[in-house]
């Protein structure tokens, strides 16, 4: 397949730049600064410029592409400001709407386009087991979710197969959540944040890659598709899980009033619960190489 990637550069776009070269797929991908990205990006054999911030790509990035991967999107890690709010809506429903609009245009689109999103979207759900058919969330992550997949979907209107991947906490080497989290536990103050009873639903790198794969070979696949392992932990046993792979304690909470002062509206996103299942993928056949998190944990920071 020839393979079009936005958001290359990025936490899962190097590894899947690598991945689908690996396979023998064709690789292109976009970037604010092509000659730096051409460089820096195994795997990847040509790059084209693209602002996804003020302008619709170009056509002839599409020349006989037969999948669009869209990742581009500001961290959602830090304190929302209003700017960093700003930022964080328009590098996913504009820059969505922008290349949706360029595919639009073209006489023959791809045919699929794989869309990021985020378990946002769901917000808080407390113990209920949540799947692709549950309902969103009004906060603020809710509504980017929610815009950012309608402006994906509008390309259906073309004949375009589209999912929309709800990512769930990524954990890998090299960036992510995970990369945050190993500071305060190698200094040995890491433990439960909040209460410790919200559920949070992980996924592995590499599944997040396997996912992104299956997707584009599998033409049932289209819609919402939850990433994120079949088991969630709750937020102490995940720092339970986590101290013990770094052979540190994990005992020393974060208290919620503490993260609200420091973090802002971020904080919600580790205090609130979210039991994300994915009934879609396990449906499709797919096979996670990790459901259980001490194996997860011990892969990446042991490798």
């Amino acid at each position: 397949m020839r393979i079009l990637i936005s958001g290359a550069t990025g936490f899962v776009g190097r590894v899947l730049c690598r991945h689908l070269a690996a396979q023998g797929d064709e690789v292109w991908a976009f970037s604010r600064r092509p000659a730096q990205a051409k460089a820096s990006l195994e795997g990847v054999s040509r790059v084209f410029a693209w602002n996804a911030a003020t302008e619709e790509p170009g056509a002839e990035a599409f020349d006989g592409v037969d999948a669009v991967v869209h990742l581009a999107g500001e961290s959602v890690v830090g304190r929302w400001t209003t700017a960093k709010r700003e930022k964080i809506r328009a590098s996913r429903v504009d820059s969505t709407q922008l290349l949706v609009a360029a595919l639009a245009k073209l006489e023959k689109p791809p045919a699929t386009l794989i869309s990021a999103s985020a378990i946002g979207y769901y917000g808080e759900k407390g113990e209920a087991e949540v799947t692709e058919e549950s309902g969103p969330d009004n906060d603020f992550l809710g509504q980017v979710a929610v815009a950012w997949e309608a402006a994906a979907l509008r390309v259906e209107l073309r004949g375009v197969r589209v999912v929309c991947l709800r990512l769930g906490i990524i954990l890998g080497q090299g960036g992510g959540a995970l990369e945050a989290m190993l500071l305060p536990f190698k200094l040995g103050v890491g433990g439960p944040l909040g209460s410790g009873q919200q559920w949070w639903s992980w996924v592995a790198l590499d599944d997040v890659i396997g996912l992104i794969d299956f997707a584009l070979r599998t033409p049932a696949a289209e819609g919402p598709l939850n990433v994120t392992a079949p088991q969630p932990e709750r937020q102490k046993d995940f720092a339970k899980a986590l101290g013990k792979a770094l052979h540190r304690p994990a005992f020393m909470p974060a208290p919620a009033f503490a993260l609200k002062l420091a973090l802002g509206g971020f904080s919600t996103e580790l205090l609130s619960s979210k039991k994300v299942l994915p009934k879609k993928a396990e449906r499709l056949g797919y096979r996670f190489r990790f459901s259980d998190l001490a194996d997860c944990l011990e892969h990446v920071i042991g490798s």
